[in-house]
């Protein structure tokens, strides 16, 4: 091999490909640069306010060099084949298989952020859910610039994400730091390529420089912090002493979010759905242009306190339901948003002013949460990525209970299917039986008819 070239496989480079690429824009295309790091090579993408590596193993030599973005897309492919990057002078010699490209390049590559973050150890995939959650509640689209990141509290070891109308607190993780720091919501956090990495651990830091680090196995990621001063949200977190209390079992929950998305009104403005608490647990959603609803009742659900209602967005809802938050509080009076929690997660929403429509009870359709719904407990879960190990594979076991609840229920639905069988082979038995007789009264009466004539003729 050459003494200034270095071979690795196109499987890393895809790897590499698909994370810059939930980095950056497509309208912003970043620098590569590719830099030997001891006995390894690594990968670099810096983009307008992020950077990330990552280590791969080598062989060869190399000196330093760079590749455009539209380069490195075109031989990132999903494949084992071995790669070899050689440098002849301006330009490097790239081949694979019986393939070969020459792409210009140069030595000069772009520098990390200096001064190594001190950082702290989480537990990678409650961090990554952490982060995406935060997410869902980032104002991307706001000038202000506050609310455009997810705030790191050092204070109180809480994350949070807002818009100002809508507010996710998750406490618990320890930073390396004292202030507010603001990252900004990547994309990065919710690839299934940082969920491969065969690592349960996630590293979290903060340089002088202001830059936030964030480290998973071989991969390292730099995200500029925003500047700007987040908004006070303690006075958020206490409620009214005359709050209700509802209790939403999970069954309940997995019931609303299996249907959430069907329920009439999803295109109308604000989205609305409505809770009522009184002589039950319901939430109901309307077609105004048919002049009909959907009542859903949460048979399993509790509340305690006066009876209220509360009209919100179902977005809100059912981020509440997929965090966890099913102890959910709301004013009888409308007057204070709504406080949902669960575990260490705090979720509140400002509730929706619109009244709810009045409909006559006939044009209202009722689905009730039945005993099948209700026997078969079903965690609402946040952020539904599958985890696929990439070096080691760990088959979860499923719990007993759920296991057998399972085949109880395909048992249940395969008697079901044979006794429709059984009764769609009855019917038939019957109509043919039907048909017959018929065909036997008619000729019955032709044969009557016949005789009639006859009699007639010899009288």
């Amino acid at each position: 091999m050459n003494t200034n070239s270095t071979r690795i496989t196109q499987s890393h480079l895809y790897r590499f490909e698909r994370l810059v690429s939930k980095m950056v824009k497509p309208s912003e295309p970043p620098a590569i640069c590719v830099v030997p790091f001891g006995g390894n090579l690594k990968l670099c993408a810096f983009g307008k306010e992020a950077i990330l590596t990552m280590l791969i193993p080598k062989e060869g030599f190399t000196d330093p060099f760079t590749l455009q973005w539209a380069d490195l897309k075109q031989i990132a492919v999903k494949k084992d084949t071995g790669i070899t990057f050689t440098i002849e002078k301006n330009s490097v010699h790239v081949r694979y298989g019986e393939q070969q490209h020459w792409f210009p390049t140069n030595q000069k590559v772009n520098s990390l952020p200096t001064n190594p973050p001190e950082t702290v150890t989480h537990e990678k995939t409650r961090l990554l859910d952490a982060l995406n959650q935060a997410a869902r509640c980032v104002d991307t689209n706001n000038i202000k610039t506050a609310l455009n990141g997810i705030c790191f509290r050092g204070s109180t070891s809480q994350m949070i994400g807002t818009t100002g109308v809508h507010l996710s607190i998750q406490d618990g993780f320890a930073f390396p730091w004292k202030d507010d720091v603001l990252c900004p919501a990547s994309k990065l956090f919710a690839s299934k390529e940082l969920r491969e990495i065969d690592t349960d651990e996630m590293l979290l830091g903060y340089t002088h420089s202001n830059w936030v680090y964030a480290g998973v196995g071989e991969v390292e990621i730099w995200l500029r912090s925003i500047d700007g001063k987040f908004p006070k949200v303690d006075g958020l977190m206490k409620p009214a002493d005359d709050t209700t209390w509802l209790e939403i079992a999970p069954t309940d929950a997995a019931f609303v979010l299996d249907r959430l998305d069907k329920l009439p009104g999803k295109k109308d403005a604000e989205s609305p759905v409505y809770f009522t608490l009184d002589d039950k647990v319901s939430l109901r959603s309307y077609d105004l242009s048919q002049q009909s609803g959907i009542t859903l009742e949460l048979t399993q659900s509790k509340f305690t306190g006066t009876h209220a209602k509360c009209a919100m967005n179902r977005q809100f809802l059912k981020n509440a339901l997929q965090f966890g938050c099913l102890r959910q509080g709301f004013d009888p009076n409308r007057e204070n948003p709504a406080i949902c929690t669960g575990g260490d997660h705090t979720y509140i929403y400002v509730p929706l002013t619109c009244a709810e429509p009045e409909f006559a009870p006939a044009r209202m359709t009722v689905v009730a949460s039945n005993v099948q719904s209700a026997a078969i407990p079903k965690e609402p879960s946040a952020e539904p990525v599958p985890v696929k190990r990439r070096r080691r594979i760990v088959a979860k076991r499923q719990p007993a209970k759920q296991t057998e609840s399972k085949v109880a229920l395909l048992q249940s639905a395969e008697d079901v299917r044979q006794t429709l069988r059984q009764s769609l082979i009855q019917v038939n038995t019957l109509i043919r039986e039907v048909k017959a007789q018929r065909r036997q009264d008619r000729l019955l009466r032709t044969t009557m008819d016949s005789l009639n004539k006859l009699k007639l003729t010899i009288a």
